[in-house]
């Protein structure tokens, strides 16, 4: 009896693992890292170091998947023959959990291959008892395009700007503080792109100025 209810609890702790991870990927991983919504950049970052589990458990749960459906059309065969066709129930009803595992495991950890949370333009500002950090995000299977986004973070993070670029641009992209004129400033492919004081955002612009768009002033400590 004792092991049977630790079986019970051994379960129970893998679906509560299960889906926590699930909801922390699908509910809030993927707007964060998409600037919808607010959370920690520190656990952001962890989540997305679970990459390459999600990529070996999807590898396997489609290998499991295409071996699993031949299995299943020699067991629909099997059934055909009455003398085989209880064996065949049960061995389908089995390998229908099995298949079930398959494609259910890797769902939590999903959300990392489609956006990545990389450290590559990391760089960090800390004024007004708030600090900004740059991050990249991108596609992990193809990173050299993506975009860049600027935190601002306080006990939770947001996103107060964000542009698509390139995975070099963005690991060159200055962010800096001017301590005489008490403005932050994030520079992006050569232009100052995002200015902020304590209380506003005196500009804010996109790559590409068009002609009624003017630039970002900003100084930084020399």
């Amino acid at each position: 009896m004792g092991q049977l209810f630790s079986r019970r609890d051994r379960r129970r702790w893998v679906f509560a693992i299960w889906g926590l991870l699930t909801a922390l990927g699908w509910l809030w991983y993927l707007p964060f890292a998409s600037g919808r919504g607010i959370g920690f950049h520190g656990l952001a970052w962890a989540y997305s170091q679970l990459f390459a589990i999600a990529l070996l458990l999807l590898l396997v749960g489609i290998v499991a998947i295409a071996l699993g459906s031949i299995a299943l059309g020699v067991l629909l065969l099997m059934g055909l023959k009455p003398a085989w066709r209880r064996s065949a129930r049960r061995g389908i009803q089995k390998l229908l959990v099995l298949l079930a595992v398959g494609v259910l495991l890797p769902l939590p950890l999903l959300p990392t291959l489609a956006v990545g949370y990389a450290p590559q333009a990391r760089q960090v500002v800390s004024p007004w008892r708030t600090t900004y950090r740059t991050v990249y995000v991108a596609f992990p299977l193809d990173d050299n395009y993506g975009d860049l986004m600027l935190l601002q973070c306080r006990w939770l993070c947001h996103q107060v700007y964000r542009s698509s670029t390139d995975i070099i641009s963005a690991g060159a992209a200055g962010l800096a503080f001017n301590a005489e004129t008490n403005q932050v400033g994030l520079q992006l492919q050569g232009q100052w792109v995002y200015v902020r004081s304590p209380n506003s955002e005196p500009c804010t612009l996109s790559l590409g100025l068009t002609a009624n768009e003017r630039e970002c002033r900003f100084i930084p400590n020399s």
